[in-house]
Order: structure tokens, then sequence, then C-alpha cells
């Protein structure tokens, strides 16, 4: 990329001495000894150059002439060359550039001739502002939204996850509690034995009450059942000498809850 005045004058003389001898070679034809296909690919590259050349000078004039007045930005990458580009639009030359920076005229050329290697935003913005650059490139975010009705864990509050993890143990016994102890929570003990009890009795029960009592009054009977068996298994804990304190602890604390549910 040309970014002055005496690179352009350069590649201007370049481009006139490729000129001049792709004319001759073409004229003399290919020297004694080379076969005539080299010769016409050292033509060909000769051209290639050539047009290299022209754009360049062809891109550096159109930007002194005003004849380009924006770009668009498809990356971050591509900053260093249009605050170049900018410089050459507004016709500054380099130690004009600097006097606005406070910066002597080779520290532009560094930075121009490295692209801007290793200069922070901040100098950035003070480049573009100084060649009154107005930058409005649109950012585009690739957002991914989360299939419906999933819910990433890493996404959740803390807490939330925790209690969504739970234990096996107490995941069970929701599990196996489920909606039918919910109907018959508030009836404990005698009580929910007496109800079902009314409920069997009566003539004007329907069917699905009846059901529903008798239910009822078999996970009475299966509490009962069980307390005594809790009982009877903490009460040999607590007699055996070979049980550990530990043991006898626990078989202390279920024989405590057997007496409260019995009161």
């Amino acid at each position: 990329m040309i970014t002055n005045q005496r690179q352009h004058r350069i590649t201007r003389s370049q481009m006139k001495n490729f000129h001049d001898a792709i004319a001759r070679a073409e004229h003399d034809g290919p020297t004694p000894g080379v076969d005539r296909r080299l010769h016409v690919a050292m033509i060909d590259g000769m051209r290639s150059q050539l047009e290299d050349l022209r754009g360049e000078v062809s891109e550096y004039e159109a930007l002194r002439e005003g004849r380009i007045k924006k770009r668009v930005f498809h990356s971050l990458l591509e900053i260093p060359r249009a605050l170049i580009e900018g410089r050459i639009a507004r016709r500054l030359t380099q130690r004009e550039l600097g006097d606005k920076l406070g910066i002597p005229e080779q520290q532009v050329q560094r930075y121009e001739r490295t692209g801007y290697s290793g200069v922070s935003i901040a100098r950035l913005q003070e480049v573009a502002d100084a060649l009154e650059i107005r930058v409005t490139k649109t950012v585009e975010y690739d957002v991914k939204r989360p299939r419906r009705g999933v819910t990433r864990a890493r996404e959740r509050p803390r807490g939330a996850r925790r209690a969504a993890a739970g234990t096996k143990t107490g995941t069970m016994a929701i599990i196996e509690k489920g909606d039918t102890a919910m109907a018959s929570s508030s009836k404990t003990g005698k009580a929910a034995a007496s109800a079902a009890g009314k409920t069997l009795r009566s003539k004007s029960a329907s069917s699905a009450a009846k059901k529903a009592a008798a239910s009822d009054l078999a996970q009475v009977g299966n509490r009962k059942v069980t307390s005594k068996t809790a009982a009877s298994a903490a009460g040999k804990t607590l007699a055996s000498n070979a049980a550990s304190k530990t043991a006898k602890k626990a078989a202390a604390s279920d024989l405590s809850q057997a007496a409260r549910k019995k009161r």
C-alpha cells in the first residue's frame, strides 16, 4: 500500500520501468538458448507485477482526490488500514498527523509500516479523532438461544442447582409419596382410620369414596406394623452388648420417635 507522496513517485517510476521492459521483451523475442515458452512466462510475470503497481497507484490517487469516502469493515484487523486511508483522504502528510498527535513523523511512519502493531486502543482512537474519522461499524452478536423447556444447569443459581440435585434418598421419598399422599396428608393415625370407617359404613358414599377409604385404612395399618417393627428392632439394639455407641444412639432416637407417634 502506498502511504505517502514519495512512495507514489517511486511506484510510478517502477511502473514505467516494467512497461518499457515488457515492450523490449515483446519486440526482441527470446534470447538464443531460451525456450519461447519461458520467454512468454517471463513477460506474463512482468505484466502481473505492473498490474499490482497500477492498482496501488490508482487506489492512492482515488483517496487523495476524495473519490473514496468510506470503507466497510469485515474485521477489526482492517482498522489500521482504515486509519492510513483516512489520513490520505484527509490529504495530511505523516508529519502533519504527527504534529496533531504530538509525536515525531518517524513514529507515524513506524505505525503505518507495521500496521499499528502493538498500539493501544486508546492510541488508535486518538489517531481516528485527529483524522476526524467517524466509526459506525455495527457489531453483531452470536446469540444462541437454549431449546424450549431446557434450562442449562450452569445458568441456574447455585442454590437452585443444589436443590435440583438433592439426594437419592430425598428424591425417592418424594417420588414414592406422590399425589396420593397429598390427599390424606391432613388425616393421620386414629382420625384417618375413624373417617375411613365411617365412609365404608355409609350407604350414600360412592364407590370411589369407599375405595379411597379402604386405601387409607390400609396405610394406617401399615404404619402401625412399621412402628412396632422399628420399636422392636430398636429395643434389641439397646439390649445388645455388641452394638456400638452410634447404633445405640440411633436406636434410642427411633424409640423416641415411636413414642411420639403413639401420643
